[in-house]
């Protein structure tokens, strides 16, 4: 994932990578909150599929940006704002890597649970914190906070496989996919 001069995340399209993998979750096509839309990156091309996508967003610039893609963009923190908005509202909740910024992964996605109609899915992506890379450096004792990427200075809250799945759990979601990404995209197929 690359970033904007403003500090902007943009739209990775590698084609087994998590954020091309979220918008083809969205499938059939319907009415999408998504949170923490950013510029409206992974929105446009939602709308492109045909579906209508409602943005929440912390940061006011970035909101600004994602209002061409989306029916309306909400400026606010996900953990304090009022929602606004009646139950069951959407087809589809996108969480595309917003979880490990948060200071209550659990509560917020609980909180955000209501908003799915029935049969309808809470759709993310988080890195995951025991992946090949990190278990290396880690061997030969790196673990350095950066700019951008799994040790992002913003992020709170680190996941496993595992730990995602209690998280999810706990938030009353039961699990229909679990994925995962890697550079070979053979071993990129999804598992339940």
């Amino acid at each position: 994932m690359t970033k904007t001069p403003e500090g902007f995340y943009e739209v990775n399209t590698r084609p087994h990578g998590s954020q091309m993998k979220l918008i083809e979750l969205v499938d059939p096509p319907g009415r999408v909150l998504d949170v923490g839309c950013s510029t409206g990156y992974l929105a446009e091309r939602l709308q492109q599929r045909g579906s209508t996508v409602t943005g929440i967003e912390l940061d006011g610039r970035a909101a600004e940006a994602a209002r061409r893609f989306c029916e309306a963009v909400h400026v606010g923190d996900i953990e304090t704002m009022e929602l606004p908005f009646e139950p069951e509202s959407f087809d589809y909740v996108m969480c595309g890597d917003l979880i490990e910024h948060l200071r209550d992964p659990e509560g917020v996605l609980a909180r955000l649970r209501p908003l799915l109609r029935p049969g309808s899915r809470l759709v993310l992506s988080t890195p995951n914190i025991a992946n090949w890379a990190m278990r290396l450096s880690l061997m030969f004792g790196r673990f350095r906070y950066t700019d951008w990427g799994i040790l992002d200075r913003t992020h709170t809250h680190f996941f496993t496989r595992k730990t995602l799945r209690e998280t999810l759990e706990a938030a009353g979601y039961r699990i229909e996919v679990f994925d995962h990404t890697v550079p070979v995209p053979v071993l990129s197929t999804p598992r339940i």
